[in-house]
């Protein structure tokens, strides 16, 4: 057995006492690691809520910003309606933006955000309206009841009210068959065309159909008349409708047309991208529509009025608006642009537009002389190429030249001499191409050295 002596536990005694404070230091360290590693947790979440919050309230701010702004473009339309585009643009739209902008800047700014919203572009289009619950939906000067309302543009806010006459029954109508009721038809460029009829059977009744499909879906509506919504939120009465949500998803340009006009009263009121200018070569929208329903486009029958008194009428509007979004607090600071195009048939406005075209005719002698001139923009600033065609009616001669452009906006002009030719009738078509979308306008004219030579 060994022998402890005195020597021996006090060194026993030391190293006890050196483990147990070796223990309290290494307690005193993890405590400490524990605490500082708390206080990172806690500061990170800290700010990941501070910073969630900030970007909620930047969305939140965005989205008031668009629904204001869209507000702001919707409202000047109605207010001035019949007023020139710069006068809804300078001054309807713009103060309604600023006074946006100040009121919520108001909201915020007890917090210390600083919000602001500027307008920074505006694209012109066209109201077509019809506000005479009386007449039936036909074209100004009548004559017609299967029409074309808008060719080739993009369309939105298309709200339209229908009372249909009694006696009017669906048939086969949407399904390649026989019928008696008032359709409504839109057509996209790159896309099936949607079909929605509105008749009476017992009372009023709404069918919509793809065109070439078999399959007819219904909204369910009462009463004689029936109010659509047929673009953005699609709605029958006010309430969402499914059959309608498919007839205008598509993005880029639509035909719309009406068939049986003559067969129900009521109203309707869409806005296109096509202008509808003060001079001749803006008047893209009337001189199409006119020479689609009624052969010519000069000195005809007129599909829209011009003054806002007479039904249905065709004025300049604000179709869409780009607005500066500005947004700043002690988390976040944020600075976007915006395109608000209200209740848009489809997600984006894709497609550049011939923005005027005009003909100067300096035709003398025995021969035709014609100089072009045209402008087009693309809201997507990626134009590719503009083509120039003249063709002669009478003998089908002519000369098409294609130019690239750029950018968001051009402008050229192409000079065409044909000797032997004074007096004939020419076709002028200018068609603008991003590479992927195009769209064309056509004039007529008659070379005989008057600038206003337009013929039948």
């Amino acid at each position: 057995m060994a022998h402890v002596t005195g020597r021996s536990r006090g060194r026993l005694r030391g190293r006890a006492q050196l483990l147990v404070v070796g223990a309290i230091l290494l307690a005193v360290v993890l405590v400490g690691l524990a605490l500082v590693l708390n206080s990172a947790i806690f500061a990170e979440n800290l700010a990941t809520r501070q910073s969630d919050a900030s970007a909620s309230d930047v969305r939140a701010f965005r989205s008031a910003a668009v629904a204001g702004t869209g507000a702001a473009i919707e409202s000047s339309n109605r207010a001035a309606a019949g007023a020139p585009f710069a006068q809804l643009r300078d001054d309807e739209y713009q103060p309604r933006v600023e006074t946006l902008s100040s009121r919520l800047a108001s909201r915020r700014a007890q917090s210390g955000t600083l919000v602001g919203v500027t307008t920074t572009d505006s694209r012109a289009g066209t109201q077509l309206v019809d506000d005479d619950a009386s007449g039936d939906l036909r074209p100004h000067d009548g004559g017609v009841t299967n029409w074309t309302m808008a060719p080739g543009a993009h369309v939105r806010a298309f709200d339209l009210t229908v009372t249909p006459d009694p006696g009017t029954t669906l048939g086969d109508l949407l399904t390649g068959g026989s019928g008696d009721a008032f359709v409504v038809t839109l057509d996209p460029a790159t896309a099936p065309a949607h079909e929605v009829a509105v008749y009476e059977d017992g009372g009023v009744r709404v069918a919509v159909s793809e065109v070439g499909s078999d399959t007819v879906e219904e909204c369910d509506v009462s009463g004689g008349t029936v109010n659509l919504s047929l673009t953005g939120r699609p709605t029958a009465d006010g309430a969402y409708c499914d059959a309608l949500e498919r007839v205008a998803t598509t993005t880029g340009t639509y035909d719309v047309t009406v068939t049986n006009g003559d067969l129900a009263t009521g109203t309707y009121r869409l806005v296109v991208d096509r202008t509808d200018g003060p001079t001749a070569a803006e008047a893209a929208l009337d001189e199409q529509v006119d020479r689609l329903n009624y052969g010519t486009a000069c000195e005809s029958s007129d599909t829209y009025a011009n003054d806002t008194a007479d039904s249905p009428h065709s004025v300049p509007a604000i179709y869409a608006g780009t607005v500066e979004l500005r947004y700043q607090d002690a988390q976040a600071t944020s600075r976007t642009t915006s395109r608000v195009v209200p209740s848009q048939a489809g997600d984006g406005l894709t497609t550049p537009v011939v923005t005027s075209l005009s003909v100067a005719d300096d035709s003398a002698g025995d021969e035709a002389s014609l100089t072009v001139d045209w402008a087009v923009e693309d809201p997507n600033g990626d134009l590719d190429s503009v083509t120039v065609d003249v063709t002669d009616r009478n003998d089908s001669d002519g000369r098409a030249e294609t130019t690239g452009v750029a950018d968001g906006s051009g402008s050229g002009s192409l000079n065409f001499t044909d000797g032997g030719d004074f007096g004939d009738g020419y076709e002028v078509t200018v068609t603008v191409s991003d590479g992927t979308d195009e769209r064309s306008r056509t004039v007529r004219h008659t070379a005989d050295g008057d600038d206003a030579g337009c013929p039948p």
